[in-house]
């Protein structure tokens, strides 16, 4: 072989044989990842979420808390339905009830394609309030930077992330609504009322916007009473008044307090305990 081709064979393609060896060099120092047919099925492995769901007494303040939860967190929860639908929606999503009676009711999703998710509660009208004290995992450890982890806002929705194989689980804690108190009646509720003709009543008179009455304490001091936009005005006070009419309507004078005897010659007794409702009637002149 001539000495010039040999010299060619040896220095055929230099460039493939740097690349092999700065690849090597790369690998050894830990810049380039081997990517194992293991891990790529791992991105695949199907997440579960399960959920203990909590039923609390309406003392029960989660950001205020003068219990704990033992105490104000054992009673029985009622069928409450949650659904989970992925983000985006894509149709169909899974539902799930807790049944009636458990402390705490446990649901669980299982079989889940990690990705985003929205879980639902729909929550019934004894529940004021939803909130998430605290969940595990085991994929993932989380800090509590608040307290409590998560509020749940009033449509009952919350949205949840799951990671490849990942198993969660969460407290879900559902605060009964307190009993309704009613608000306290007004010592004194005024309903003016203008009337057609010489029969008086709620009925068959018209309701009179701005119809000004004065009313006068025992101690001299005086207010101006006026009617809103639904004929009503109301006024607290306790001891004994004066109330006065004041108010000329068109065609219309004015012609009876209702009821007749809470009301003699514009004296009147308030009392907050027992609250007075009065009709004001402006009549035609003469009626």
């Amino acid at each position: 072989m001539h000495p010039r081709h040999a010299n060619a064979q040896r220095n055929e393609h230099p460039g493939r044989r740097w690349t092999v060896y700065l690849l090597s060099v790369l690998m050894a120092l830990g810049f380039i990842g081997v990517v194992h047919p293991g891990a790529a099925r791992a991105e695949d492995a199907s997440a579960s979420l399960v959920v203990n769901v909590y039923t609390c007494e309406s003392r029960n303040d989660p950001i205020d808390p003068t219990e704990s939860l033992i105490d104000q967190c054992t009673l029985g929860t009622e069928d409450i339905v949650f659904s989970l639908e992925s983000i985006p929606s894509h149709g169909g999503g899974a539902s799930a009830s807790t049944g009636t009676g458990g402390a705490p009711a446990t649901i669980s999703f299982t079989e889940l394609t990690p990705g985003d998710y929205r879980l639902i509660q729909k929550t019934p009208d004894s529940i004021a309030l939803s909130y998430i004290l605290q969940c595990t995992s085991t994929e993932r450890t989380f800090d509590y930077p608040f307290s409590p982890f998560a509020i749940i806002e009033p449509g009952g929705r919350l949205n949840v992330s799951l990671l490849p194989g990942e198993q969660l689980t969460c407290d879900w804690y559902n605060v009964q609504a307190g009993e309704s108190q009613p608000a306290d009646a007004a010592a004194l509720t005024i309903t003016a009322y203008s009337c057609d003709g010489d029969v008086i009543g709620p009925d068959i008179c018209d309701l009179a916007p701005k119809v000004d009455f004065t009313i006068v304490g025992a101690n001299g001091d005086s207010g101006q009473l006026t009617t809103g936009p639904d004929g009503t005005v109301t006024f607290d006070g306790s001891g004994d008044y004066q109330l006065t009419p004041v108010s000329e309507l068109p065609d219309r004078v004015f012609c009876a307090f209702e009821p007749y005897d809470a009301v003699s010659n514009g004296a009147v007794t308030l009392d907050p305990a027992a609250p007075i409702a009065l009709d004001a009637y402006y009549c035609y002149p003469g009626a």
